[in-house]
């Protein structure tokens, strides 16, 4: 068999196992973008055939309404809440777990379970938990005598979307804390002996070998975190739907009230393709500002 034949036969049979993949790939990613980027440009309301092209009204419109402004402005408050909430808290939780001699499986699973479960099925917990007058928070907190600071967590302007967060970041603790473990597992022991040698102690060796060694686990998590809070739409719309007073609104439950309730699906369309791009130039930000740390 000559080179030439080779060569085709082999790159017929990369294309045979690459052609399905594609296939699923363009039919439920790539159509449904350029299909939103169509929808978006239109007054379609989803229930008739007829419709008129309006170009970028839709997006013009979206930058000079108040609701949707505010939708971006608790999504960014969202997502500082989740960075501060979940990163750093849930390495310290994994380097305490890979710390127990016994059990470790049963810590793993246990920090691990609300992953599984359903933001549905969490809304309904942390609902229960919340709850002003039979929740398990505002009873403790009168039994300590701080009954002043009880409240409707849900129902407060205030504190909806911090107790909102907290939840979320619940559901997500278990993912982030094994891709740590991962990472904590592929350090050299040695590099730990080395510093004991030298004198270091114990917040020395987390700050100079573990976090340093876990430079692209970290970057991963953070990475992950800032999609997923974009994305955050389930626990917010179980619960309070984006209230009280759009104080808990995110740009995922502004458009699928755009959308789906108020059937105004341009609008929808131009909300989802904004907050397409707004993960895409946050998670480039990000990248550029890690590949320009990774090289001072």
């Amino acid at each position: 068999m000559t080179s030439s034949k080779r060569k085709f036969k082999s790159t017929a049979c990369i294309i045979s196992f690459l052609f399905p993949a594609f296939l699923f790939y363009t039919a439920f990613i790539i159509f449904p973008i350029f299909d939103t980027i169509n929808i978006s440009m239109t007054n379609w309301n989803g229930m008739t055939v007829d419709y008129d092209y309006v170009g970028l009204s839709n997006y013009i419109a979206l930058l000079h309404e108040k609701i949707f402004i505010n939708s971006v402005i608790n999504t960014l408050v969202w997502l500082a809440i989740q960075l501060i909430i979940v990163v750093f808290p849930t390495l310290v939780l994994a380097l305490a777990i890979t710390k127990v001699k016994r059990g470790m499986t049963f810590f793993r699973a246990g920090f691990y379970l609300p992953s599984v479960i359903s933001f549905s099925v969490a809304s309904v917990i942390w609902g229960k938990i919340y709850d002003p007058t039979m929740g398990p928070i505002n009873i403790i907190l009168k039994a300590l005598g701080m009954g002043a600071i009880a409240k409707n967590w849900l129902g407060d302007p205030h504190t909806v979307l911090p107790a909102l967060a907290v939840a979320s970041s619940w559901v997500q603790y278990g993912l982030y804390m094994v891709l740590f473990i991962t990472g904590l597992q592929g350090i050299d022991p040695q590099y730990y002996e080395a510093a004991e040698l030298d004198g270091a102690n114990a917040v020395q060796k987390f700050w100079h070998i573990t976090v340093p060694a876990l430079g692209n686990t970290v970057n991963v998590v953070i990475s992950m975190v800032i999609i997923n809070a974009f994305k955050s739409f389930g626990m917010v719309w179980a619960t309070t739907q984006g209230g009280p007073f759009y104080k808990s609104d995110l740009i995922s439950t502004y458009i699928y009230r755009e959308a789906f309730t108020s059937y105004k699906l341009g609008p929808g369309g131009a909300g989802g393709i904004m907050l397409a791009a707004i993960i895409m130039l946050i998670t480039i930000a990000f990248n550029i500002y890690r590949e320009w740390r990774a090289s001072r």
